[in-house]
């Protein structure tokens, strides 16, 4: 079963794979009509190459300047691994790539050319597009044309010194266009429409129009940046450079090479003004910030003035030491003044006492009063007088009582000088605490004063090195506004490659091909769409079942009536046909083997001329053989032999309980057009056909004929239509199905491949038949040439109309 499914499938395959010889058949075959569609084609490509419009290409090298890569080179002083080649990053130079293709940079460039205005002279079968060599410039107030959004259309045409102008608009939202139509008197001159002032102009460079109408297109610049921009291609020359290669495709070569020159000049320009931009908006920045830092500044700087002027500081360090040093110099002096004042006090506490009057006074203790020492030495010196008189006198001597007197009057003077210059001590002491105390506390507050004195001064630093930044910052920018340094610069200039479509030699190329493959493909198609099949090669795709012989179309000559073709002393095609037939037949009809059963699927494909025929051609060859017609539903073998009209048949012994050879003998034709050829038709057709058939009385005739023929062959009714055949099966030896050319469907085959599958029918065989060889394709098949036409043998009707009379046209036994 696996390998039926297989060969069902290898066969299938077979069937729809498209192999050489089969291009080969339909190339002899209708070699004609390929020349007609070939010449066809080639007419249609030179009609296009005339008429079509000619796109020639530019093309440039720029080098797109990479600064910052190289300031971090140089920075850095190494090579990075890009400049290595080993890592490629490329997206700033590809972000420069997509910037070169932008819409943008499109309208800049449709805007300085002024491209968003076509113009054509009109022509007999088309338009010559132009470019500078226009008669007329057209133009709108750059105002208006920022605001265009529809396409304006017109037609202009001389009118004495001016021009008469029609044209369309076409809005974007109406359905139909508005027309208008204006007349310029003079030039240079404008008129208005609804979407603005169109502005009318000679132009000086160009040749008058020679009375030729011209056509101009006004379309809205993101329109034609979108239309220009679409014909421009950019890209890198390797990975590791920023060289671009431009391209642009255009219908007029010039106006490629312009494109090309102004894109390049375009770009430079928008990348100075992006720079420009930047540098503007910076310095807008910087002015800000500046403003800002120097009134912050200001206030850091008077901070810093006003602390140091509150706590008395010029600087922080030696002010700090000079304090420490006061500290202890004050200390010092408070010691000493300490001492002092213990003195004084010692010394007032001593002339407090009555008791120590002229008595010497302790001097000499270290007192600073010049004064007060001068008093007790002089009071000291009266009192060591006074006591040296005493000794040699008496209190009452005028000079003791003198010097006594003196005496008595300088101690309160002491005392008073010892208290006042108490009190002087008291007041240098406190102003020594009091400095002191001071620069002490100074000592103590420099920590502080220093943190506080570190904040300000911080902040005054920071402000101050900001400033100074953006002062600097502020030059640089001012460099970078004044340089006007190019974004690119050119390697190779714009320049022209030549025409780029339409490909003359390719468009002929493709024509010659179209023309040779249309009609192949055409008639391939119309062989797979054929329900009928044409010759031995569509057989062998449906079915393995072998082929016996194909059988050419009668020729017109030969007898329509009797569609005899295979007579005695005659060696035309139809007979070597029949002959290869008669000789394939011996090959399978084993020793014993006679009776031969001649089918068909449906009426009409010739098996009773098939029957007919190979049976006289097996009587020419001596043999003894008998024509049984069992086709006893539309019996056809006496009008084919024109034998008389007779009730005698192979009916009449089926119907009979009759045994024996005599009955049978009875009911057959000797020596019908050969002596070795008898005939026995089918008789009387009876009511019941398939149940007599069906008989044993079959098997007993079939078998009383081969004992007395060498031949027996059947006749038999068409398998499709009745089941007859399938019961007289069970006497033949073998099957010969014939299938007619041109005629016969291609699903017959599904029945006869299951026929056979399902061993219903011995032995089957086909042929096939009615082969018209004056036809090329089976001239091709065979190699025959032409043979005439079969003539028309029979008929059994429309299919699955069996036993009418009425057949197709064409498609008869007689």
């Amino acid at each position: 079963m696996a390998e039926i499914v297989q060969n069902e499938e290898l066969r299938e395959e077979e069937e729809s794979s498209l192999t050489l010889a089969e291009i080969w058949k339909i190339v002899v075959l209708h070699w004609r009509w390929i020349i007609v569609s070939v010449i066809l084609a080639l007419c249609l490509a030179f009609c296009y190459l005339r008429y079509a419009p000619s796109t020639f290409s530019s093309s440039m090298k720029i080098l797109v300047k990479d600064d910052n890569s190289k300031s971090r080179s140089m920075r850095s002083g190494q090579m990075t691994l890009e400049e290595m080649g080993i890592v490629s990053n490329s997206a700033g130079f590809d972000n420069e790539l997509e910037i070169l293709t932008s819409s943008n940079i499109s309208s800049r460039v449709v805007k300085s050319l002024k491209l968003y205005v076509s113009y054509k002279l009109e022509g007999r079968i088309k338009d010559e597009e132009l470019y500078k060599d226009n008669p007329y410039i057209v133009d709108m107030p750059e105002d208006q044309l920022k605001d265009l959004a529809s396409v304006v259309q017109m037609t202009m045409e001389t009118q004495g010194k001016g021009l008469k102008v029609t044209g369309k608009i076409y809005a974007p939202k109406a359905k139909d266009p508005i027309l208008f139509e204006r007349e310029v008197k003079t030039l240079p001159g404008s008129f208005s429409t609804p979407v603005g002032t169109i502005i009318l102009q000679r132009n000086p460079g160009a040749k008058p129009s020679e009375n030729r109408a011209m056509k101009a297109t006004i379309m809205p610049i993101d329109i034609a940046a979108r239309i220009y921009g679409s014909r421009l291609t950019a890209t890198g020359t390797s990975k590791t450079t920023t060289v671009a290669l431009i391209e642009f495709v255009d219908t007029k070569s010039a106006r490629a090479v312009d494109y090309l020159n102004e894109l390049f000049k375009s770009y430079n320009e928008d990348a100075n003004e992006d720079k420009n931009e930047v540098a503007l908006k910076t310095e807008s920045f910087l002015k800000d910030r500046i403003e800002a830092i120097r009134s912050e500044l200001d206030v850091t700087e008077s901070d810093l003035e006003n602390y140091k002027r509150k706590n008395e500081l010029i600087n922080l360090a030696n002010d700090a030491t000079n304090s420490l040093t006061k500290t202890t110099e004050y200390q010092k002096e408070q010691v000493e003044l300490e001492t002092q004042l213990n003195l004084v006090n010692a010394l007032i506490e001593y002339m407090d006492h009555p008791e120590n009057l002229l008595s010497v006074i302790p001097s000499n203790l270290g007192l600073k009063d010049s004064d007060i020492g001068k008093m007790l030495e002089k009071y000291n010196d009266n009192v060591m007088n006074r006591n040296r008189l005493l000794k040699a006198s008496s209190e009452d001597n005028p000079v003791v009582r003198r010097l006594t007197t003196q005496l008595e009057e300088m101690w309160p003077s002491i005392r008073i000088n010892l208290r006042a210059i108490k009190q002087d001590l008291l007041t240098q002491k406190k102003s020594a605490d009091s400095q002191y105390q001071l620069f002490s506390q100074r000592v103590n507050d420099v920590p502080i004063q220093e943190r506080s004195l570190n904040n300000i001064t911080r902040q005054q630093e920071i402000k101050s090195e900001l400033y100074l930044m953006l002062l600097q910052k502020r030059e640089e920018n001012f460099i970078s506004l004044a340089s006007t340094a190019a974004k690119a610069r050119i390697i190779d200039a714009p320049q022209y490659n030549g025409k780029v479509a339409p490909r003359s030699k390719i468009i002929l190329l493709a024509a010659l091909v179209l023309g040779l493959g249309f009609p192949v493909a055409l008639f391939y198609v119309l062989g797979l769409l054929r329900t009928r099949i044409e010759g031995r090669e569509d057989i062998e795709r449906l079915t393995k079942i072998p082929i016996m012989a194909d059988i050419p179309l009668l020729p017109k000559s030969a007898d329509s009536e009797g569609a005899l073709a295979v007579r005695e002393n005659n060696n035309d095609m139809m007979e070597e046909a029949f002959r290869g037939l008669r000789t394939n037949l011996r090959f399978v009809l084993n020793e014993g083997e006679k009776v031969i059963a001649c089918a068909s699927c449906i009426p009409s494909e010739g098996k009773t001329f098939v029957a007919a025929n190979l049976a006289m051609s097996m009587a020419l060859m001596g043999k003894k053989v008998v024509l049984v017609g069992l086709d006893i539903r539309k019996p056809r073998l006496v009008k084919l032999f024109n034998l008389r009209s007779s009730q005698q048949g192979i009916t009449n012994y089926l119907a009979s309980s009759e045994s024996g050879y005599a009955l049978l003998e009875s009911q057959i034709y000797h020596g019908v057009e050969n002596p070795n050829l008898d005939i026995l038709p089918a008789g009387v057709i009876p009511p019941n056909p398939g149940e007599l058939i069906s008989r044993a009385r079959l098997d007993e005739a079939v078998e009383l004929l081969k004992e007395h023929y060498d031949y027996v062959i059947l006749d038999t009714p068409p398998v499709g239509l009745v089941s007859d055949t399938l019961s007289i099966a069970r006497v033949a030896d073998m099957t010969l199905m014939v299938c007619r050319a041109d005629f016969s469907p291609r699903s017959n085959f599904t029945l006869i491949n299951d026929l056979k599958k399902d061993s219903k029918l011995p032995k089957v065989s086909l042929v096939l038949n009615a082969v018209d060889l004056s036809k090329r394709k089976y001239s091709y098949y065979y190699g025959y040439g032409r043979y005439g036409h079969y003539g028309h043998y029979g008929h059994y009707g429309v299919y699955g109309k069996y036993g009418h009379k009425a057949s197709p046209e064409g498609h008869t036994e007689k």
